[in-house]
């Protein structure tokens, strides 16, 4: 595991990316101070590497090659010489790092370009860029790396620890050997578990050092990053793309994209031919002409012919992406050279929309691709069984062929696919305003591009709606798509009209009732209407207007029909019930009414429900189904006029006429008690305690009048007065007590009676 970790690292990052000297860290330090880690690792190489030889030539006199002991003891040394060549190798590369590295032309040439002011050439920015972006896909291999090595790690440390308890019990069952061939036995068996333990703690230590060449590459790699990442915030403000740096980058696309065409127009010959041949080796099975080899034959022109499909569709997408890349550059030349903000977010849009569309693809390809190196592996573990025979193993390494030219087309396309998608993102940072950009200053561009968001979010279709109509006896459907500015502007619309109808109405019913002399509730009643028919117009207008169908809300029909069957039941009820009194007038505003334990006047009279205001001044809203469900007494319903009666009573033996004149006359004096009919007294019981007479009078009742309780105790007052000066007594519950006085009265005295209790209590 530990070689291919390092097979896989390859040439250390310092001899690939020569940009900085910094000094790695120094290997574990040995446990011998006086003797260097490779001196003491190349003398463990050689004592390993004799023993090796002095086993096999012990193995080849004295010891049967069969036994296990031995195989197992030739395999652990085989091993423990190769991890000792590793770790010379990782030390060598260790010490490799601290050494100064000798400058790298290319990299001089490259940073040559920058040294002075800008403008710097876009061409040289993009190579930075490239430089830049391997040296973080190194990056993230050693990260890789010393994750895969952590693991090993982990593993290493329970072999190292499962090695040294084997040999503590190998030394124990050597020690209670008996006998020379169980001694011998025992000792070859402590010899296998001491190498096992000194391959164990090699090998950690190889990997203790692998992960301190990552260490040290990795901070070399991030010094590097540093540095161009500084370099490039100072150079991409000032990069500019000039005409001949554009036709070049064309000219290169457009040698690529004629490479593509010729690669295409040979398939195709190629293609016919196979095709032709595949039709004549049909003929001749169909003919009784056959044999296996064609046969053979058949199966692989159907798989040639399957992979020049592939190829062919791999082609196409390599040329459309070859024709996007020259347009992209073109694009990005516009979007340099023009200051005009609308012109450089037009640029910025189309690169948009080619990102998308390329990373919609890019995963479509990819899967493609991997699918293909599926078969690739396949094929080649069928050919690795070397199970066929000559003429079938020929045919197989044509279908291997085959499978390869399929993978290898759609890894074209996929390599080509990731450098366009790679550059346009680049592009994209360097015209954006939010900070990474060329021009990230340029308001009017900032601008630009903000409104161009906003527009394109007004103008998102939410879903679109299709209606047919007939026309000359056809349905011709028609779509319309329903947009977030479509609705906006409608819901404002709407209030709009509903505003400016709310105002109207109300003026409406002002002029009702001051110049036509119609009632207030009728003309109330007459706004609300108008109010409900003006606003149905006013929505079916605003929809036409927008072009919003009506039919985009009859998918609604079904869960509305539900819903507001069971969960607003209620409401409908009111206000079915609201528009039958409005329409009936049975209760009206101003009318007195008593429903329940609730009395007083009716305030308002709306569409699902009443406002009774009562006499103590607290306000009830009833719900307008309880006036048809319940008894309902309306006081002022056709007459305003109200009975009321008083109950005096006077003493016995008082003038009872002259009582009833007084009481009669105090009624006739208040101003609120009506003449007609008059107000009358009438004689009305023998109480047991006063003579009963009652008082029965009319009043008007009405918002602008005195409450009849008041009527009430205004009358009392009066009486109470009058009856007074005329000598007439109110009387109050009484009772007579009356002695018999013919004869004297009996006197006795009684004794008084012991109280009930214990008898022993005295």
């Amino acid at each position: 595991m530990l070689a291919l970790l390092l097979l896989l690292l390859g040439t250390p990052a310092a001899a690939q990316f020569p940009w900085s000297k910094e000094k790695s860290a120094p290997p574990a330090a040995s446990a011998e101070p006086a003797e260097k880690p490779r001196e003491k690792a190349a003398r463990n190489l050689a004592e390993a590497r004799r023993q090796q030889e002095a086993f096999r030539v012990e193995e080849g006199v004295a010891r049967p090659t069969e036994d296990p002991l031995v195989s197992e003891r030739r395999r652990l040394l085989d091993r423990l010489v190769v991890a000792y060549g590793e770790q010379i190798k990782l030390i060598d590369d260790l010490e490799n790092l601290d050494r100064p590295r000798p400058p790298d032309l290319q990299q001089q040439e490259l940073l040559a370009g920058f040294g002075g002011p800008g403008p710097y050439s876009a061409l040289r920015v993009d190579a930075l860029r490239d430089a830049q972006q391997a040296v973080r896909n190194l990056m993230q291999r050693l990260a890789a790396a010393d994750r895969a090595l952590d693991t090993l790690q982990t593993g290493q440390l329970d072999e190292q620890r499962k090695a040294s308890e084997a040999v503590r019990l190998a030394d124990d069952r050597l020690s209670r050997a008996r006998g020379k061939e169980e001694t011998e036995r025992e000792r070859d068996n402590r010899d296998a578990t001491l190498l096992r333990r000194k391959l164990a703690e090699t090998q950690l230590f190889n990997i203790s050092l692998a992960k301190e060449r990552i260490a040290a590459e990795t901070r070399a790699l991030q010094a590097r990053d540093t540095e161009m990442e500084r370099l490039l915030t100072r150079v991409l403000p000032a990069q500019e793309l000039s005409k001949d740096e554009l036709e070049q980058q064309q000219a290169l696309l457009r040698r690529e994209l004629k490479q593509l065409n010729s690669e295409a127009e040979r398939l195709i010959v190629d293609n016919s031919r196979r095709a032709a041949e595949r039709e004549r080796l049909l003929a001749d099975a169909e003919a009784g002409r056959g044999n296996a080899q064609s046969a053979g034959r058949l199966q692989l022109l159907d798989a040639r012919l399957e992979s020049d499909r592939v190829r062919l569709l791999a082609l196409n997408w390599a040329q459309t992406l070859a024709q996007a890349s020259i347009d992209a550059w073109a694009q990005r030349y516009v979007g340099f050279q023009s200051q005009d903000a609308t012109t450089r977010q037009g640029v910025v849009a189309w690169l948009t929309r080619t990102r998308d569309e390329l990373a919609s693809r890019r995963q479509l390809v990819q899967q493609l691709a991997q699918e293909a190196r599926a078969e690739v592996r396949e094929e080649e573990a069928r050919i690795a069984a070397g199970t066929a025979g000559a003429a079938t193993a020929a045919q197989q390494a044509e279908m291997l062929a085959a499978l390869r030219e399929r993978s290898q087309a759609f890894e074209r396309v996929e390599r080509m696919g990731t450098g366009l998608l790679r550059q346009i993102e680049r592009w994209l940072a360097d015209f954006g305003f939010s900070g990474s950009g060329a021009r990230s200053g340029d308001w009017k561009f900032a601008t630009a591009q903000v409104t161009e968001t906003l527009k394109g979010i007004w103008n998102f279709e939410m879903f679109a709606v299709d209606e047919s109509t007939l026309i000359d006896g056809k349905s011709v459907t028609v779509s319309y798509g329903v947009t977030v500015g479509k609705s906006i502007g409608a819901i404002l619309l709407f209030l709009l009209g509903y505003w400016l109808f709310a105002a109207l109405s109300r003026r409406l019913q002002r002029v009702m009732v001051q110049r036509f002399g119609v009632d207030q509730q009728l003309a109330s009643v007459i706004r609300r209407w108008a109010m409900i028919a003006l606003g149905v117009l006013l929505v079916v207008f605003i929809l036409n207007l927008a072009r919003i169908p009506l039919t985009v809300f009859a998918f609604l029909g079904g869960a509305l029909a539900i819903g507001v069957g069971f969960g607003t039941q209620t409401i409908i009820k009111n206000v079915i019930s609201g528009i039958i009194v409005l329409f009936e007038r049975k209760v009206r505003v101003g009318d007195i009414i008593q429903l329940g334990g609730m009395t007083g006047h009716v305030v308002a009279v709306d569409l699902r429900a009443s406002t009774v205001r009562g006499f103590d001044g607290v306000e009830a809203l009833i719900p307008n189904s309880s006036f048809l469900e319940n008894q309902v007494v309306n006081w002022t319903y056709s007459n305003p006029r109200i009975r009321r009666e008083i109950r005096i009573g006077v003493a016995y033996g008082s003038p009872i006429h002259r009582a009833a004149e007084i009481i009669a006359g105090c009624a006739a004096d208040h101003g609120e008690v009506l003449r007609d009919p008059p107000p009358e007294v009438f004689f009305e019981d023998f109480a047991d305690s006063a003579l009963l007479l009652v008082l029965v009078f009319w009043v008007e009742l009405g918002a602008q009048r005195p409450p009849g309780r008041r009527v009430d105790s205004d009358l009392r007052y009066a009486i109470e007065k009058r009856l007074g000066a005329a000598g007439i007594a109110i009387p109050f519950p009484q009772r007579d007590l009356h002695l018999d006085t013919s004869r004297p009265l009996a006197v006795s005295i009684a004794p008084q009676r012991e109280a009930p209790g214990n008898p022993g209590a005295a």
